[in-house]
């Protein structure tokens, strides 16, 4: 009995010993499931804020400048007078011309009036003539019916010759008659032409038309002289700050830019940018800005992407439209911009799961081992990635700088992580 207890004691002794010891289930590190998803990544760019507009105002007048209303930095509202000019030469050129006006006037109306006069007078000598002319032929054809009535009596012996005679003579004299009338026609008519009538110009109506071009030139002279008076007011064309005055009472313009108004009311930010990052940049992309260490922000959108102006450069500016009703964007302020970029579908991983800066590889769990895997980015939002190289459901490594593992090395998953926010 004891012999046998020890030699099953011996045996059991020999199997403990040929017993291997479990590997190490390797640390513990959170892994996530990749899946497609969609991203929208933004480009930070810095730049500068630059007035809407800048308009430059100068006068067209000689005239010396009388006062000045404005200082610069004064909010100036649209249509307010910033100088005047003094206008004591044009005023008394406009009433000189104002009554040359009243002289051509006067001479039109007198002409229009004799015009017409001498236009009624020659219709009615027209018609007066022409009265007279059908009278006269009228008397002489009467004239010539009785000439040959009373020659057939005198062939019939019933009438004696110096009757005939005498009706002869009375033919002549209304053929005569007859002529001269008709001679006082023309002569009625022919003035009518001279003198104009109808759509004849002659030479009163040509005289009407030449006091009527005269009296508009005049008229037209008080119109400019008036519009060079209302020039003398220099006024603002836009609400904005006064940015420059070059201008003081008693000068003469000369032509040159007195005053240079910045319309504020809204501004552009001017954001420098390289061919890489302006390809998706696209006009009236949302454009997130701030200045002034973070203390104004506003709200804009990519009105513009201006081209290299230097042949062999890649300077491309983003032009982003920015509301400023409270003027707190000034002109020359650095600025900075978040450009929203076109959205990005595809593979998504957490940025922290790429293996190092490049962004072309993570560290794929397969089996509880970590394989080093390419995968390109294609774009990220800053958390995570749009990738190339992944299928959907592949485990991979959510952070690899926490996880503190190389390729090759065993971990423990635990639970599967959720996706990445």
């Amino acid at each position: 009995m004891s012999i046998s207890l020890i030699v099953w004691c011996a045996g059991c002794s020999s199997s403990a010993s040929t017993l291997k010891p479990e590997a190490s289930p390797g640390p513990k590190v959170p892994t996530v499931a990749v899946r497609t998803g969609t991203i929208h990544p933004s480009l930070l760019i810095a730049g500068v804020v630059t007035p809407y507009r800048q308009v430059g105002i100068a006068a067209d007048l000689t005239e010396p400048i009388g006062e000045v209303d404005v200082q610069e930095g004064d909010h100036v509202r649209a249509g307010q007078t910033l100088a005047r000019l003094l206008t004591d030469d044009l005023e008394a050129q406009l009433a000189s011309a104002q009554r040359m006006v009243a002289e051509d006037v006067a001479h039109y109306s007198q002409a229009a009036y004799q015009t017409s006069a001498t236009n009624a007078q020659d219709t009615a000598g027209i018609r007066s003539a022409q009265a007279a002319l059908r009278q006269a032929r009228v008397n002489l054809n009467g004239a010539q019916t009785d000439l040959k009535r009373y020659e057939a009596l005198e062939a019939q012996g019933y009438l004696a010759p110096q009757t005939v005679d005498q009706q002869r003579t009375t033919v002549v004299s209304d053929v005569a008659a007859a002529n001269s009338a008709q001679a006082s026609l023309n002569q009625a008519e022919a003035n009518a032409q001279a003198n104009g009538l109808g759509n004849n110009p002659g030479v009163q109506q040509s005289g009407l038309q030449s006091a009527r071009a005269a009296a508009d030139a005049a008229q037209a002279t008080v119109e400019q002289l008036r519009r060079q008076i209302g020039r003398a007011a220099i006024l603002s064309p836009v609400a904005g700050v006064v940015d420059a005055v070059n201008a003081n009472p008693g000068e003469y313009p000369s032509g040159r830019q007195l005053f240079t108004i910045e319309q504020v009311s809204s501004v552009y930010a001017l954001l420098p940018s390289s061919t890489a990052q302006v390809v998706q940049v696209r006009a009236g992309a949302p454009v997130a800005l701030t200045a002034a260490g973070n203390a104004v922000k506003r709200n804009g959108k990519v009105v513009a992407v201006l081209d290299s102006l230097q042949p062999g450069t890649t300077n491309f500016t983003v032009k982003v439209l920015v509301p400023n009703s409270d003027e707190a964007l000034h002109a020359g302020m650095p600025i900075t911009g978040t450009v929203a970029l076109p959205a990005v579908n595809g593979i998504e991983v957490p940025v922290t799961a790429f293996v190092d800066d490049t962004h072309t590889s993570v560290y794929v769990v397969d089996n509880g081992v970590v394989k080093s895997t390419p995968a390109h980015e294609v774009k990220n939002d800053g958390t995570n990635a749009i990738v190339t190289g992944l299928t959907a459901g592949t485990t991979i490594v959510k952070n690899v700088d926490l996880a503190s593992v190389g390729n090759g090395d065993r971990i423990n998953t635990g639970a599967a992580a959720g996706k990445s926010k």
